[in-house]
């Protein structure tokens, strides 16, 4: 019997869920989990599903939980804290600033930037171009997990080495855990003074204008929690985004799927949702919805993906073939929800009249391997769009 059965056939007692927990070999259970609609999940699967969320550190979010209805889904007992604590408010931060190199590793170097609208120091991965002359920035966001000290674009994505021989500068934040790069409407006492949104369009360009020779195109992307605020902010700052890509994003916070993604990946790791943007429906939810108002994405390039939620080799690989099943149905409901939202995304660009390309891949759970699978396609169409 896989690793983690056990406890899940002892507490999922309802729906598909349950009946793919009590098989007993990895096989079965594979094919069998690839087929659950998370609509048909019951309350106690809900339940077992969201403190597996909380007690393990992912690097995405628990969207697709939302679509069983409005309702909020119990949390569970467990928490995942944050990868570092954020720095702390110092006061005497009263403008941006450059405060030198803290570290390099490899052709990664770690900035120290001080930021005047959150007042504290982030670090800030960046990979500068490998050509000569003005190069453009291309900001790359994560996930949920961003670890405070570097980058899942490093240490999953090998960003450096995938862009090696491109004529661009990538410039990572780090420390963004479970913000989704906003700017919240109060600090939060477990993740502290989050200005996100003004850190990245306010502050940080001037901060890599003056540090890197640059040519004044822009594009912007990131997976899952960064993914959606990477279109969020592409569609709200057009004059500052050339092109953005995204990879396995979700784009409303309005409708039941999206505030459920965006309430369990705040609170289950220990924050107030109503820090962020206050009660539910508010309108700063109404504005962090790109779903409802994409034109801002008109004249960008535009480039976004989903796995499918069906178990394909790379994410038996990723979950010890197949052994972990606690993360791997995680990862399967989420991505059948993302898969659910990007399609609604589509269909949204179309009738605005935006020019985009989507890729729907026929496998992929909601984790890195399933990410990157796209990540040069999704290069490939943005890049024309920052060498103008």
């Amino acid at each position: 019997m896989a690793v983690g059965m056990p406890r899940f056939a002892a507490t999922a007692t309802a729906g598909a869920l349950a009946l793919a927990l009590t098989l007993g070999s990895v096989a079965p259970a594979g094919a069998q989990l690839g087929s659950i609609d998370p609509a048909t999940l019951g309350p106690d699967d809900l339940e077992t599903i969201i403190e597996a969320v909380g007690s393990v550190p992912l690097g995405s979010t628990a969207g697709s939980l939302g679509s069983v209805g409005s309702a909020d889904i119990p949390l569970g007992e467990g928490s995942s804290a944050p990868i570092g604590t954020p720095s702390p408010v110092d006061p005497s931060i009263t403008e941006t600033e450059f405060r030198g190199v803290e570290r390099t590793r490899g052709e990664y170097q770690y900035w120290i930037v001080a930021s005047e609208s959150m007042q504290r120091e982030i670090t800030v991965e960046v990979v500068p171009s490998r050509g000569e002359g003005a190069a453009p920035v291309l900001y790359m966001l994560d996930g949920v997990g961003a670890p405070v000290s570097s980058t899942g674009w490093n240490h999953q994505g090998q960003i450096a080495d995938r862009l090696a021989d491109e004529d661009v500068h990538v410039v990572n934040p780090a420390g963004a855990f479970a913000s989704y790069y906003t700017d919240w409407e109060q600090p939060d006492p477990v993740l502290g003074n989050n200005k996100w949104e003004t850190f990245l369009t306010e502050e940080l360009p001037g901060v890599v204008a003056e540090q890197l020779e640059t040519s004044g195109r822009n594009g912007i992307g990131g997976i899952s929690m960064g993914g959606q605020a990477a279109m969020h902010l592409a569609a709200t700052h057009p004059g500052l985004y050339d092109a953005v890509m995204s990879f396995s994003g979700y784009y409303s916070t309005m409708d039941a799927l999206g505030y459920q993604t965006v309430r369990l990946s705040v609170e289950t790791r220990g924050g107030q949702v109503d820090n962020m943007w206050g009660p539910h429906r508010s309108g700063r939810w109404a504005e962090n919805d790109t779903i409802s108002h994409p034109e801002g994405l008109r004249g960008k390039a535009v480039y976004f993906s989903s796995g499918s939620g069906e178990i394909g080799p790379e994410d038996l690989q990723e979950y010890g073939g197949g052994a972990d099943v606690q993360n791997l149905l995680i990862g399967l409901v989420l991505e059948k929800g993302v898969r659910e939202g990007t399609e609604a995304f589509e269909r949204a660009l179309d009738r605005a009249n935006v020019d985009h390309r989507v890729d729907y891949s026929d496998t992929g759970l909601h984790n890195w391997p399933n990410f990157l699978k796209n990540f040069e396609a999704g290069w490939e169409h943005i890049k024309p769009a920052l060498e103008d």
